[in-house]
């Protein structure tokens, strides 16, 4: 993908290569692709839509009097804006901001625990037979202390167990910036390299930044 018009974005401390520009997100939805499922309780509005943009990573082929951009594109802020517009078929231009997906941070995205501690670590120790003392390159943490599995093999299946620990309400997701008394619980972070367009992770899995959404 060609794009003509575009501002690059001076980012405080962050190293990130960003660009703003506008994009008719309608018209190239085949090149654009969510890391992370929606929810059914959509509350975006045209007035939301607005006076926000969407936020996206892409490879940077070229840098010169026009961007190029490779055509496989990830939602990183804005799935369920990109969801309204798809399925509204709203035919026209929004703000985006274009960050080098190589660039940004990846953090795993809180969650609040909605049990005690104890239940807890004794589900995922009888199910998944998590503990302090395996070797893997996979975990939970709960309050900083991680806790791993050589059940789980792959990221894949530590976020479909974190989907499961979503919908049998267990755990529910908190912003990261947000204070809170609970138990908060985390997860080996995703990374860019697992982004696909064939699959999808949970409903807030990552914590990326920089953030436009402040």
């Amino acid at each position: 993908m060609n794009i003509d018009s575009y501002k690059k974005l001076q980012l405080n401390n962050s190293g990130v290569t960003a660009y703003e520009t506008k994009l008719n997100i309608l018209n190239n939805s085949e090149i654009i692709f969510p890391h992370e499922e929606t929810i059914n309780d959509n509350r975006i509005t045209n007035s939301i839509l607005k006076n926000s943009v969407i936020v996206l990573g892409v490879i940077f082929e070229t840098i010169d009097k026009k961007l190029t951009i490779k055509d496989k594109i990830f939602i990183l802020d804005g799935h369920h804006r990109f969801k309204y517009i798809i399925q509204n078929s709203i035919d026209g231009v929004f703000d985006v901001v274009l960050l080098s997906i190589h660039d940004i941070k990846i953090e795993s995205h809180n969650s609040e625990l909605l049990t005690s501690d104890d239940i807890f670590l004794n589900k995922i120790k009888s199910e998944k037979s998590f503990s302090q003392k395996n070797k893997s390159s996979y975990y939970i943490s709960l309050n900083n202390v991680k806790y791993f599995s050589n059940n789980i093999i792959n990221i894949n299946e530590l976020y479909s167990y974190k989907k499961q620990l979503l919908d049998q309400l267990i755990i529910t997701p908190i912003k990261n910036s947000d204070k809170t008394n609970k138990s908060i619980v985390n997860f080996t972070p995703i990374t860019s390299k697992n982004f696909s367009i064939n699959r999808v992770f949970p409903y807030k899995s990552t914590w990326i930044t920089p953030r436009f959404d402040l």
